[in-house]
């Protein structure tokens, strides 16, 4: 259901259309009343706010109207965007250009509650058939006429009268009441159109006061002229509304603005000010009066400029030669003030200034206190604030300021806390307050070096714990080592000297074998003399007797050298497996020497066997000596395989005098690397000590820190 859009008293709707209805201007309250923007009313049907309880005959009433060259004025019901409707009284002129209506223009008025009445009222009567519309009859011919023949016939009952009274010839008369009454007739036409009623009177002083609304109820042509005189008046009047609101606009603005503005005219003189600025100087009246002793705040408005200016004349130059806007600073009174003075120009000539007055005082003592924190700041200071006072962005600003101070002092204090606690050895200190950007990162930044330094040290002692254990380890396994390395070297010193001796009777040995081969040399020389020589035989057993007695004697002495030879060997391979790596080479030569030596032992055993049988040949032999040929031949041929034993005997032994130097000399060398070992089995224990030693000291270091698992101390005293 559409609702009643009820328009502001003071409201003056204006448009123009050309003669097809079309929309080509209109004023703010006209797009204001209608609902619809600026680019669905331009251009647009005038039938878009046609609403559908207007009868269609007010419509041809106006158009007939308008294009007959008068004035048309109705009670016009209108449909707004949303379908609401608004009531306005319509005062509607042609407009004219060369003589030709080009268009017409609208002047509305919000229609009072009287004529919405009497236009309801109308229309149903104009709908059903039994009204008309009243307001633009003009005065019909047949009155004209009536009026030109009441005219007519007083002239001629004047001129018949006077025809009768005088005797004039009745031609002449004829001629003469022609002449008077077409006289008559331009007298009566000149008053009738002459003639000014009441009403006519009435609209001539309603428009010289400046009252549009009404219109004037006369359908003469002076009603019609005087009507349409209203519509153009009115029409600026309309304009005048918009400029009035926007002005209202303006000056609502200008009084609501915390921005301080006077307007002055060009002879410097103040028009006006807003409220902002009247309260500025009125708030700092008593302070003005210091240094401007008849400033009052209360007669600033049409007073000159030059009251605020000790020396006028620079600043009336100045200002006056301005063309652009202009910008300065100007202390009074204690207060700052920033001016920008605008030139107000119109058709390129000046006609006033527009002076913007922005009290920077609050700011100008915010930023010295500001400027003054900061340096505090800069010196290490984070305990001052700014404290003075201020409102808007300024306390914004201050608050921002003496906030960000406060997370600073109270992030320095912390920082200084955990640092100061980290000099004195106490890592568990921790930032728990909350902060945010930067000082955030920095308290995780602080808190993880002191959790790292924390761990660091807790790992060092840990390590601290470990290495003096390993070194104490170390230092008691080097001294065991330095005791059985001293024992091997003691042991290879006495193999050395059995070795030695071993070396003297191997090589007594080879001497004795090579004796024994010459000996054998001479038994086999006498054995092949013996053939020839028989009688001599007896004396020679008895001399091979003794001989083999001695050959006896030398292989007991070979067996007891073979059976040394090879208990040294053992005890060579004995110590060959102590000394580990060293010794391999060494158990090497000795299981050689071994072989050898048992070698020996068995040669020495055949030997000793051989012998045996010899002397037993040889007990025979001075019994057998019918035998002694074949007995010759016999012993010839065992001195053979004697010699050639002894021979091997006597390779073997020069071959056991070489191994025997060799293991010798394999001794010597494992005696210096034992020798060597000793002395870095020493400096190895040093070193154990030295670095048990630095794991205390380590641990005396640590003990300074307190950490949260805190056991550095007690390690220490375990460790003591």
């Amino acid at each position: 259901m559409s609702r009643e859009y009820r328009l502001a008293e003071d409201m003056v709707i204006l448009s123009t259309s050309d003669l097809k209805g079309n929309i080509v201007d209109y004023n703010k309250a006209f797009q204001e009343a209608s609902g619809y923007s600026d680019a669905e009313l331009r251009g647009q049907p005038h039938r878009i706010l046609r609403h559908p309880d207007m009868p269609k005959e007010a419509f041809k009433d106006f158009w007939s109207t308008i294009q007959s060259g008068k004035p048309w004025f109705g009670i016009v019901k209108n449909k707004r965007k949303n379908g609401d409707y608004y009531w306005v009284a319509a005062n509607a002129s042609p407009i004219c250009e060369q003589g030709k209506i080009t268009g017409y223009l609208s002047v509305r008025y919000p229609a009072s509650a009287e004529q919405k009445a009497q236009a309801e009222s109308l229309y149903k009567g104009v709908k059903a058939g039994q009204a008309s519309f009243p307001w633009t009859r003009s005065e019909s011919l047949l009155k004209r006429f009536f009026h030109y023949l009441i005219a007519s016939v007083g002239i001629v009952a004047a001129v018949v009268f006077l025809i009768l009274q005088t005797g004039l010839n009745v031609t002449n008369v004829a001629v003469a009441m022609l002449g008077f009454v077409s006289v008559g007739y331009l007298l009566m036409r000149v008053w009738l159109d002459s003639k000014i009623s009441k009403t006519l009177w009435q609209g001539v002083e309603d428009i010289a006061n400046a009252r549009f609304r009404a219109p004037i109820v006369d359908n003469s042509e002076w009603g019609f002229a005087l009507n349409m005189i209203r519509s153009r008046i009115a029409e600026q009047a309309a304009r005048n509304y918009d400029a009035l609101q926007q002005s209202q606009v303006l000056s609502t603005a200008l009084n609501a603005a915390s921005t301080n503005i006077m307007v002055a005219d060009t002879s410097f003189t103040i028009q006006s000010m807003n409220a902002s600025l009247a309260a500025m100087f009125k708030r700092n009246e008593s302070a003005l009066k210091t240094v401007l002793p008849q400033f009052d705040a209360s007669k600033i408005v049409g007073a000159n400029m030059d009251i605020f200016h000790k020396n006028p004349a620079h600043q009336r130059a100045m200002v006056e030669r301005l063309t652009q806007p202009w910008t300065g600073e100007l202390e009074l009174a204690g207060l700052f003030l920033r001016l920008t003075v605008v030139p107000i120009m119109h058709n390129q000539s000046k006609i006033g200034y527009v002076v913007e007055w922005l009290d920077r005082t609050a700011e100008a003592s915010i930023s010295r206190e500001i400027i003054c924190v900061m340096d505090k700041m800069q010196n290490g200071k984070y305990q001052h604030r700014v404290t003075v006072d201020a409102q808007g962005e300024l306390l914004v600003i201050k608050n921002s300021i003496n906030a960000s101070m406060d997370a600073l002092e109270n992030a320095m204090k912390d920082i200084t806390r955990i640092v100061v606690a980290q000099s004195n050895g106490d890592l568990t200190h921790r930032i728990n307050t909350e902060y945010h950007g930067e000082l955030r990162i920095l308290k995780e930044a602080v808190n993880s070096t002191a959790d790292k330094l924390d761990g660091v040290v807790s790992q060092a002692v840990e390590a601290s714990k470990i290495v003096s254990v390993a070194a104490y380890e170390v230092s008691e396994g080097s001294t065991n080592l330095s005791q059985r390395v001293q024992e091997q070297a003691a042991a290879l010193e006495q193999t050395s000297a059995t070795m030695d001796e071993m070396n003297a009777a191997v090589q007594n040995n080879t001497d004795n074998a090579r004796h024994t081969v010459s000996v054998a040399k001479q038994v086999r020389m006498q054995v092949e003399q013996g053939a020839a020589v028989m009688q001599k035989t007896i004396a020679a057993m008895n001399a091979i007797q003794d001989s083999s007695h001695k050959i006896a004697e030398i292989v007991t002495l070979i067996d007891g050298i073979a059976f040394q030879t090879n208990l040294l060997a053992l005890n060579a391979a004995v110590e060959a497996a102590r000394a580990g790596d060293h010794g391999r080479g060494f158990a090497v030569v000795a299981g050689e020497v071994r072989a050898l030596a048992q070698k020996s032992a068995e040669a020495a055993k055949d030997i000793r066997s051989l012998i045996d049988e010899s002397v037993a040949r040889i007990d025979e032999g001075t019994k057998l000596a019918s035998e002694s040929g074949n007995g010759l031949q016999t012993i010839n041929g065992s001195i053979n395989e004697v010699a050639e034993m002894i021979d091997q005997i006597a390779q073997a032994s020069h071959e056991q005098a070489q191994g025997i130097k060799q293991v010798h000399i394999a001794i010597s060398q494992i005696d210096g690397v034992t020798q060597q070992n000793a002395a870095l089995v020493e400096e190895t224990s040093a070193a154990s000590e030295s670095l048990s030693e630095q794991a205390r000291v380590l641990l005396e270091d640590m003990a300074f820190f307190k950490t949260k698992k805190d056991y550095a101390l007690k390690q220490l005293e375990s460790f003591r």
